[in-house]
């Protein structure tokens, strides 16, 4: 608990100086994406706790996620394929003859065609004349005679804005009826032949569909193309999720059963499952583009979005009330446990957080504020607006003293970058209001008050923290794992099955790893394998060991390992937002900060046990 407290405390002091140093850091924007990559650090930090606390180590966290990563949107890669498009096997240029490769099912005479991959004067628009068993006849006949090439039907279409009216209904490869659904694609085709534009299918109704963008002038038709996923969602997350338990059962066999070294193992596994995934990709970027837009609110969604005033406050109030009640309660035990600072420090550094957010709320609430301006006879002036700002009035007075006159009230555009008004001159204002105006000044009216969203990623941390929690502290497989990393041997000896919970804890490491992968791909939406999920391991190790997690074993509690994470990304973002900070520098100051976290915790340990030691010593002598 005092290292969680120490944490705890570290975190809040970094917090306050970046907002001292920063004011974009307590921007909504900032402070919702910072919520969010806490939350998808904090998940995989959680797996690499439960290792260390079985006294072991996973290196190959970062390349789980890149194989995770990038194999998701491989497995859901979406092929786009031609509807009603027939291989032409020879084209006889005297008759106008097209002999096709299958009946020609699903040409109509008066059809408009379009001949891809043929002689290079054969490739153009064509108009149906006739159909035989084999093949069709166009007008005008085609340049030359060739082998060859592919004919589809151009689709006629009555164009409305970015509606689409089809004509005549699209067929399949075998010639069979085909219903367009959104997301599929349409192709436009010119007069002149040339293929257009593709534009995505948003809606369908009836024949109507309505397109992503608009339809093009000298609009011959369209093509239709039909989406084909290489896979279904489920299926392509049952893999990557499976895949990444298969590793897990893989490591913690390789360290139970052959009693190899977890770092050795590991870090094989951080080499070859990033050599795997360059080599399945061929080293390309893979991303889901504008493909399954569901499928990434599980990343991108916000649960809520609250003003940022209430927000602070309720924060604030219930960690008041609750703080105090915690420290009411904790009061007795500070004659039998203890140290006032080992009992009291958490419900006060809670009280302490409620109180700043209160202080923070009450200071956000919107108020009529007024900025004084320099006024200048000649020259226009311009005045920073507070944030949020939606409507300002200006106002003049005669001299020190004088009644403030209302010369302009007018409507602000809203904005998250920088609000700017432009004040005339003095003259200009004197002619359009006569008077002997001196001074000037500007009344912010209204403003828009900030909200801030929860993201999804933040809810699906909070169940797995309070999963691993229960885990770890309230069931009996908890209680092994922390035996186990207190003393493997003497587990052992006591009845303990210590390779099952070896494995168990890889097994949980790389599945907690493989769900970050897919939050995070789905958050960024590209994957590059070279370097996606790079030192991801590093920050979660070092999460778990900032959070209380011994690297000897046998001691971690999943609040500190979440406060460690959350630490580790208000330092980065610091180290962004601070400008005398160059960002170069990144990992060698938190390098530094871990570095001092763990020489501080190695030293309190050190005085912890000379105190016990000490209070034995003085049993013995009494």
């Amino acid at each position: 608990m005092k290292q969680v407290v120490g944490i705890f405390s570290l975190l809040l002091f970094v917090f306050v100086a970046t907002a001292l140093m920063s004011d974009a850091f307590l921007k909504p924007f900032n402070l919702e994406n910072l919520m969010k990559r806490t939350a998808l650090f904090g998940i995989i930090s959680i797996g690499v706790a439960f290792v260390i606390i079985t006294g072991g180590i996973d290196l190959s966290v970062g390349s789980i996620i890149c194989l995770v990563g990038c194999g998701l949107p491989f497995l859901l890669q979406v092929e786009y394929v031609a509807l009603g498009e027939v291989s032409v096997s020879r084209v006889t240029a005297s008759t106008g003859t097209i002999e096709l490769a299958r009946p020609p099912n699903g040409f109509s005479q008066g059809d408009r065609v379009r001949l891809i991959g043929s002689a290079t004067d054969n490739d153009r628009l064509y108009r149906v004349s006739g159909i035989g068993s084999t093949g069709i006849n166009v007008a005008p006949r085609p340049g030359s005679d060739a082998t060859g090439g592919r004919l589809a039907v151009v689709h006629p279409v009555e164009v409305d804005g970015a509606t689409l009216v089809l004509s005549k209904p699209f067929t399949d490869r075998d010639g069979v009826g085909h219903r367009m659904a959104p997301r599929d694609r349409l192709t436009f085709v010119l007069e002149d032949g040339r293929e257009g534009a593709t534009a995505r299918i948003v809606s369908v109704d009836g024949d109507r569909m309505r397109l992503s963008e608009s339809a093009p002038e000298q609009l011959a038709g369209v093509l239709g193309l039909a989406r084909r996923p290489w896979t279904s969602v489920p299926v392509a997350l049952a893999i990557v999720l499976g895949a990444s338990l298969a590793i897990g059962l893989f490591h913690g066999l390789l360290i139970a059963r052959l009693k190899l070294q977890p770092f050795v193992v590991t870090l094989c596994g951080l080499l070859l499952y990033r050599g795997i995934t360059r080599g399945f990709t061929q080293d390309q970027t893979q991303g889901l583009i504008d493909e399954y837009p569901t499928l990434k609110l599980i990343a991108t969604a916000e649960l809520a979005r609250i003003p940022l005033v209430w927000g602070l406050l309720a924060a604030g109030g219930v960690l008041l009330v609750g703080g105090s009640a915690w420290a009411w309660l904790s009061r007795r035990r500070i004659a039998g446990e203890g140290t006032l600072l080992g009992v009291m420090a958490v419900p006060v550094s809670t009280v302490l957080l409620g109180l700043c957010l209160l202080v923070w709320g009450v200071g956000e609430m919107p108020s009529q504020e007024t900025i004084a301006i320099e006024a200048d006879r000649e020259q226009s002036v311009r005045v920073d607006l507070p944030e949020g700002t939606s409507r300002v009035r200006v106002e003049a007075a005669a001299g020190e003293g004088a009644k403030w006159q209302t010369i302009d009230e007018t409507d602000v555009a809203v904005s998250e970058a920088r609000q700017e008004l432009i004040v005339p001159s003095l003259k200009t204002i004197i002619e359009a209001k006569p008077g002997e105006w001196t001074q000037l000044r500007v009344v912010v009216l209204e403003r828009v008050e900030p909200e801030i969203g929860l993201p999804a990623p933040l809810m699906i941390l909070l169940v797995v923290g309070v999963l691993a929690s229960v885990f770890l502290n309230h069931t009996i497989y908890g209680r092994y794992l922390l035996a186990m990393g207190n003393n493997e041997e003497a587990a052992l000896y006591s009845g303990i099955h210590t390779g099952r919970m070896i494995v168990l804890a890889y097994v949980i490491c790389a599945g907690l790893a493989g769900l970050g992968g897919v939050l995070f791909v789905l958050d960024i939406n590209s994957a590059q394998p070279v370097d996606f999920g790079n030192f991801y391991e590093l920050y979660a190790i070092a999460a778990a060991v900032l959070g209380g997690c011994s690297l000897r074993g046998g001691e971690g509690t999943i609040l500190g390992v979440v406060i460690g994470a959350a630490l580790m990304r208000v330092l980065k973002n610091m180290i962004t937002l601070v400008d005398w900070m160059p960002t170069y520098i990144e990992y060698a100051i938190i390098g530094a900060v871990i570095l001092a976290g763990v020489i501080v915790d190695e030293l309190v340990k050190r005085a912890a046990a000379r105190r016990r030691l000490q209070r034995i010593r003085g049993g013995d002598a009494e």
